[in-house]
Protein backbone atom coordinates (compact mmCIF):
# COMPACT_ATOMS: atom_id res chain seq x y z
CA UNK A 1 0.00 0.00 0.00
CA UNK A 2 2.65 2.51 -0.92
CA UNK A 3 0.60 4.69 -2.97
CA UNK A 4 -2.33 4.25 -0.14
CA UNK A 5 -3.89 7.87 0.61
CA UNK A 6 -3.34 8.53 4.05
CA UNK A 7 -6.82 9.73 5.77
CA UNK A 8 -7.59 11.33 8.76
CA UNK A 9 -11.52 11.44 9.79
CA UNK A 10 -11.71 13.66 12.59
CA UNK A 11 -14.30 13.50 15.06
CA UNK A 12 -15.16 16.72 17.42
CA UNK A 13 -17.56 15.35 20.38
CA UNK A 14 -19.44 17.07 23.43
CA UNK A 15 -21.29 14.29 25.75
CA UNK A 16 -22.32 11.99 23.01
CA UNK A 17 -20.89 8.57 23.87
CA UNK A 18 -23.98 6.59 22.13
CA UNK A 19 -23.62 8.55 19.04
CA UNK A 20 -19.82 8.48 19.39
CA UNK A 21 -19.67 4.52 19.89
CA UNK A 22 -22.15 4.02 16.76
CA UNK A 23 -19.74 6.48 14.78
CA UNK A 24 -16.82 4.33 15.76
CA UNK A 25 -18.10 1.17 14.86
CA UNK A 26 -19.72 2.28 11.03
CA UNK A 27 -16.10 3.68 10.41
CA UNK A 28 -14.04 -0.27 11.68
CA UNK A 29 -16.65 -1.59 8.94
CA UNK A 30 -15.46 1.06 5.82
CA UNK A 31 -14.36 -1.08 3.01
CA UNK A 32 -12.98 0.17 -0.47
CA UNK A 33 -12.33 -0.51 -3.80
CA UNK A 34 -8.93 -2.22 -5.06
CA UNK A 35 -7.58 1.04 -6.60
CA UNK A 36 -8.67 3.14 -3.86
CA UNK A 37 -6.04 1.92 -1.00
CA UNK A 38 -5.80 4.56 1.53
CA UNK A 39 -4.67 4.33 5.24
CA UNK A 40 -7.28 5.03 7.99
CA UNK A 41 -7.24 7.21 11.27
CA UNK A 42 -9.55 8.42 13.37
CA UNK A 43 -9.01 11.54 15.25
CA UNK A 44 -11.34 12.73 18.24
CA UNK A 45 -11.19 15.78 20.13
CA UNK A 46 -13.11 15.14 23.10
CA UNK A 47 -14.26 19.26 24.07
CA UNK A 48 -16.23 18.32 27.39
CA UNK A 49 -13.63 19.99 30.21
CA UNK A 50 -14.40 16.34 31.95
CA UNK A 51 -12.95 14.36 29.04
CA UNK A 52 -15.98 12.08 29.07
CA UNK A 53 -15.69 10.97 25.78
CA UNK A 54 -12.39 8.69 26.90
CA UNK A 55 -14.43 5.80 28.28
CA UNK A 56 -16.34 5.74 24.56
CA UNK A 57 -12.68 5.83 22.76
CA UNK A 58 -10.78 3.40 24.60
CA UNK A 59 -12.84 -0.04 23.23
CA UNK A 60 -11.73 1.19 19.86
CA UNK A 61 -8.59 1.36 20.23
CA UNK A 62 -6.97 -2.04 19.36
CA UNK A 63 -9.15 -2.80 16.82
CA UNK A 64 -7.15 -2.54 13.82
CA UNK A 65 -9.49 -1.22 11.78
CA UNK A 66 -7.76 2.28 12.18
CA UNK A 67 -5.04 4.34 13.93
CA UNK A 68 -6.47 6.07 16.88
CA UNK A 69 -5.79 9.30 18.01
CA UNK A 70 -7.74 10.41 21.44
CA UNK A 71 -7.18 14.60 21.91
CA UNK A 72 -8.82 16.33 24.58
CA UNK A 73 -8.96 19.90 24.04
CA UNK A 74 -10.85 21.41 27.32
CA UNK A 75 -11.39 25.13 25.86
CA UNK A 76 -14.90 24.72 25.12
CA UNK A 77 -16.47 25.81 21.19
CA UNK A 78 -16.51 24.37 18.06
CA UNK A 79 -14.19 25.99 15.96
CA UNK A 80 -11.34 25.65 18.98
CA UNK A 81 -12.14 21.15 18.76
CA UNK A 82 -12.24 21.72 14.97
CA UNK A 83 -9.14 23.61 15.18
CA UNK A 84 -7.19 21.03 17.23
CA UNK A 85 -8.51 18.04 14.81
CA UNK A 86 -6.68 20.01 12.09
CA UNK A 87 -3.42 20.19 14.36
CA UNK A 88 -3.77 16.88 15.73
CA UNK A 89 -3.95 14.45 12.55
CA UNK A 90 -0.81 12.57 12.10
CA UNK A 91 2.23 13.45 10.45
CA UNK A 92 1.82 12.51 6.58
CA UNK A 93 -1.89 12.83 6.39
CA UNK A 94 -2.82 13.55 3.12
CA UNK A 95 -6.99 14.11 3.47
CA UNK A 96 -8.80 15.38 5.83
CA UNK A 97 -12.52 14.34 6.55
CA UNK A 98 -15.31 15.67 9.41
CA UNK A 99 -18.26 13.79 10.69
CA UNK A 100 -20.11 14.92 13.49
CA UNK A 101 -20.60 13.11 16.70
CA UNK A 102 -24.73 12.40 15.96
CA UNK A 103 -24.12 10.95 12.51
CA UNK A 104 -22.80 7.60 10.79
CA UNK A 105 -21.50 6.89 7.42
CA UNK A 106 -22.62 3.82 5.01
CA UNK A 107 -19.91 1.30 4.69
CA UNK A 108 -18.66 2.55 1.39
CA UNK A 109 -18.11 6.53 2.47
CA UNK A 110 -14.73 7.39 2.28
CA UNK A 111 -14.46 5.32 -1.23
CA UNK A 112 -17.27 7.20 -2.49
CA UNK A 113 -15.81 10.47 -1.78
CA UNK A 114 -12.28 9.28 -3.06
CA UNK A 115 -14.32 8.31 -6.90
CA UNK A 116 -15.56 11.36 -6.94
CA UNK A 117 -12.25 13.02 -6.18
CA UNK A 118 -10.21 10.94 -8.59
CA UNK A 119 -12.93 11.69 -11.45
CA UNK A 120 -12.65 15.40 -10.90
CA UNK A 121 -9.67 16.35 -9.20
CA UNK A 122 -11.35 18.19 -6.48
CA UNK A 123 -9.65 19.78 -3.57
CA UNK A 124 -13.15 18.82 -1.31
CA UNK A 125 -15.73 16.74 -1.72
CA UNK A 126 -19.18 17.22 0.26
CA UNK A 127 -22.06 14.02 0.59
CA UNK A 128 -25.38 14.12 1.63
CA UNK A 129 -26.98 14.05 4.83
CA UNK A 130 -30.06 12.22 5.56
CA UNK A 131 -32.15 12.50 8.38
CA UNK A 132 -33.32 9.57 11.23
CA UNK A 133 -36.57 10.42 13.03
CA UNK A 134 -37.33 8.91 16.39
CA UNK A 135 -40.60 7.01 16.47
CA UNK A 136 -43.38 8.34 15.57
CA UNK A 137 -42.81 11.72 14.99
CA UNK A 138 -44.85 15.03 14.56
CA UNK A 139 -45.97 14.75 11.22
CA UNK A 140 -45.61 18.39 10.51
CA UNK A 141 -42.64 18.73 11.03
CA UNK A 142 -41.43 15.76 8.89
CA UNK A 143 -44.01 16.82 6.22
CA UNK A 144 -42.08 19.98 5.77
CA UNK A 145 -38.64 19.00 5.17
CA UNK A 146 -37.42 21.23 7.36
CA UNK A 147 -34.86 18.99 8.81
CA UNK A 148 -33.41 17.50 4.82
CA UNK A 149 -30.86 19.22 3.30
CA UNK A 150 -29.86 20.06 -0.18
CA UNK A 151 -28.96 17.31 -2.92
CA UNK A 152 -27.05 17.29 -6.00
CA UNK A 153 -26.36 15.56 -8.99
CA UNK A 154 -23.39 12.83 -7.93
CA UNK A 155 -19.86 14.66 -9.26
CA UNK A 156 -21.19 17.78 -9.93
CA UNK A 157 -19.20 21.32 -9.04
CA UNK A 158 -20.58 23.09 -5.90
CA UNK A 159 -19.82 26.76 -4.22
CA UNK A 160 -20.25 25.16 -0.69
CA UNK A 161 -19.63 22.90 2.20
CA UNK A 162 -20.54 21.56 5.82
CA UNK A 163 -18.43 19.51 8.33
CA UNK A 164 -20.88 17.34 8.98
CA UNK A 165 -19.58 15.31 6.08
CA UNK A 166 -16.70 16.49 3.97
CA UNK A 167 -13.56 15.50 2.50
CA UNK A 168 -10.52 18.10 2.37
CA UNK A 169 -7.01 17.86 0.27
CA UNK A 170 -4.86 18.73 3.81
CA UNK A 171 -2.14 20.83 1.65
CA UNK A 172 -4.93 22.87 0.52
CA UNK A 173 -5.71 23.26 3.94
CA UNK A 174 -2.20 24.23 5.03
CA UNK A 175 -1.02 26.21 1.78
CA UNK A 176 -3.86 28.73 2.38
CA UNK A 177 -3.69 29.00 6.21
CA UNK A 178 -7.10 28.25 6.74
CA UNK A 179 -8.66 27.75 9.96
CA UNK A 180 -12.19 27.89 11.97
CA UNK A 181 -12.85 31.30 13.28
CA UNK A 182 -12.64 31.13 17.28
CA UNK A 183 -13.95 34.45 17.40
CA UNK A 184 -17.76 32.46 16.31
CA UNK A 185 -16.43 30.30 19.67
CA UNK A 186 -20.89 29.47 20.40
CA UNK A 187 -22.49 30.90 17.32
CA UNK A 188 -21.99 27.72 15.16
CA UNK A 189 -21.45 28.13 11.39
CA UNK A 190 -17.71 28.03 11.91
CA UNK A 191 -17.66 25.21 8.81
CA UNK A 192 -19.92 28.08 6.49
CA UNK A 193 -17.33 30.89 6.65
CA UNK A 194 -14.19 28.27 6.61
CA UNK A 195 -15.78 26.76 2.93
CA UNK A 196 -16.61 30.31 2.12
CA UNK A 197 -13.20 31.77 2.56
CA UNK A 198 -11.80 28.37 0.89
CA UNK A 199 -13.59 28.98 -2.14
CA UNK A 200 -12.86 32.76 -2.45
CA UNK A 201 -8.81 30.98 -2.07
CA UNK A 202 -9.87 28.78 -5.32
CA UNK A 203 -10.87 25.48 -3.64
CA UNK A 204 -13.17 23.28 -5.57
CA UNK A 205 -15.70 20.76 -4.27
CA UNK A 206 -17.28 18.65 -5.67
CA UNK A 207 -20.67 16.47 -4.68
CA UNK A 208 -20.57 12.93 -3.86
CA UNK A 209 -24.05 11.70 -4.04
CA UNK A 210 -23.15 8.30 -2.24
CA UNK A 211 -21.43 9.38 0.17
CA UNK A 212 -24.42 9.26 2.23
CA UNK A 213 -23.91 9.95 6.30
CA UNK A 214 -27.44 8.99 8.19
CA UNK A 215 -27.99 12.29 11.55
CA UNK A 216 -30.30 11.63 14.03
CA UNK A 217 -32.85 14.35 15.07
CA UNK A 218 -33.53 13.48 18.90
CA UNK A 219 -37.04 14.29 19.78
CA UNK A 220 -35.95 16.67 21.64
CA UNK A 221 -35.07 19.07 18.12
CA UNK A 222 -39.11 18.24 17.07
CA UNK A 223 -40.43 21.31 18.47
CA UNK A 224 -41.34 24.32 17.18
CA UNK A 225 -39.19 26.56 19.32
CA UNK A 226 -36.17 24.06 18.47
CA UNK A 227 -37.01 24.56 15.09
CA UNK A 228 -37.57 28.74 14.71
CA UNK A 229 -34.27 29.09 16.73
CA UNK A 230 -32.20 27.22 14.64
CA UNK A 231 -33.52 29.07 11.53
CA UNK A 232 -32.34 32.42 13.42
CA UNK A 233 -29.49 31.13 13.79
CA UNK A 234 -28.40 30.39 10.66
CA UNK A 235 -29.68 33.67 9.72
CA UNK A 236 -27.37 35.17 12.42
CA UNK A 237 -24.14 33.03 11.21
CA UNK A 238 -24.26 34.43 7.91
CA UNK A 239 -24.44 37.70 9.00
CA UNK A 240 -21.66 37.34 11.78
CA UNK A 241 -19.61 36.04 9.06
CA UNK A 242 -19.61 38.75 6.95
CA UNK A 243 -19.11 41.35 10.50
CA UNK A 244 -15.88 39.30 10.77
CA UNK A 245 -15.18 39.11 7.09
CA UNK A 246 -16.42 41.50 4.50
CA UNK A 247 -16.53 45.03 4.66
CA UNK A 248 -18.95 47.97 4.14
CA UNK A 249 -21.00 47.25 0.86
CA UNK A 250 -21.10 43.13 2.12
CA UNK A 251 -22.60 44.18 5.03
CA UNK A 252 -25.09 46.03 3.24
CA UNK A 253 -25.98 43.84 1.21
CA UNK A 254 -26.57 40.82 3.90
CA UNK A 255 -28.66 43.84 5.88
CA UNK A 256 -31.25 44.38 2.20
CA UNK A 257 -30.99 40.57 1.87
CA UNK A 258 -32.16 39.73 5.80
CA UNK A 259 -35.15 42.82 5.16
CA UNK A 260 -35.99 41.42 1.70
CA UNK A 261 -36.15 37.71 3.60
CA UNK A 262 -38.48 39.12 6.00
CA UNK A 263 -40.72 40.67 3.76
CA UNK A 264 -41.09 37.51 1.43
CA UNK A 265 -41.64 35.61 4.89
CA UNK A 266 -44.62 37.99 6.03
CA UNK A 267 -46.16 37.89 2.28
CA UNK A 268 -46.35 33.60 2.65
CA UNK A 269 -46.99 33.41 6.05
CA UNK A 270 -50.91 32.52 5.09
CA UNK A 271 -49.64 29.80 3.45
CA UNK A 272 -49.12 27.89 7.03
CA UNK A 273 -52.94 26.83 6.96
CA UNK A 274 -52.49 24.93 4.11
CA UNK A 275 -49.28 23.08 3.17
CA UNK A 276 -46.55 22.17 5.63
CA UNK A 277 -43.49 22.66 3.08
CA UNK A 278 -44.59 26.28 1.97
CA UNK A 279 -45.14 27.34 5.61
CA UNK A 280 -42.04 26.39 6.54
CA UNK A 281 -40.49 27.85 3.91
CA UNK A 282 -42.56 31.46 4.86
CA UNK A 283 -40.80 30.96 8.93
CA UNK A 284 -37.97 30.22 7.28
CA UNK A 285 -37.85 33.12 5.53
CA UNK A 286 -39.25 35.09 7.96
CA UNK A 287 -36.60 34.40 11.00
CA UNK A 288 -33.07 33.46 9.19
CA UNK A 289 -34.17 37.35 7.78
CA UNK A 290 -34.34 38.53 11.25
CA UNK A 291 -31.33 36.54 11.92
CA UNK A 292 -29.22 38.70 9.56
CA UNK A 293 -30.56 41.70 10.15
CA UNK A 294 -29.79 41.61 14.03
CA UNK A 295 -26.39 40.21 12.99
CA UNK A 296 -25.63 43.08 11.30
CA UNK A 297 -26.42 45.13 13.56
CA UNK A 298 -24.34 43.37 16.41
CA UNK A 299 -25.93 40.82 18.02
CA UNK A 300 -24.51 37.48 17.90
CA UNK A 301 -27.11 34.63 18.60
CA UNK A 302 -24.72 32.00 20.40
CA UNK A 303 -26.78 28.58 20.09
CA UNK A 304 -24.22 26.34 21.36
CA UNK A 305 -22.88 28.73 24.61
CA UNK A 306 -22.61 25.81 27.41
CA UNK A 307 -25.44 27.68 29.29
CA UNK A 308 -27.55 26.72 26.67
CA UNK A 309 -26.90 23.33 25.72
CA UNK A 310 -27.45 22.63 29.56
CA UNK A 311 -30.87 23.64 28.97
CA UNK A 312 -31.45 22.02 25.51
Amino acid sequence: MSDALAIAVCIPTFRRPEGLTKLLGALTRQRHAAERPYRLAVVVVDNDPAGTAAASVEPFSATGAFELVYVHEPQQGIPFARNCALRSVPAGTDLVCFIDDDEWPVEDWLDAMLEVRARTGADCIHGPVEPVYPPDPPRWFVAARVFERKRNEDGARIGYAASNNVMIDLAFVRAHRLHFEERMRFTGGTDYLFFAQAVRKGMRIHWAERALVYDVVPAARLTWKWVLQRQFRLGNTFAVSDRIEGGLGRRLYRLSYGLARCGLGIVMLPALAVSPYWGMRALTHLLRGAGAVSGILGHAFEEYAPTRLRDA
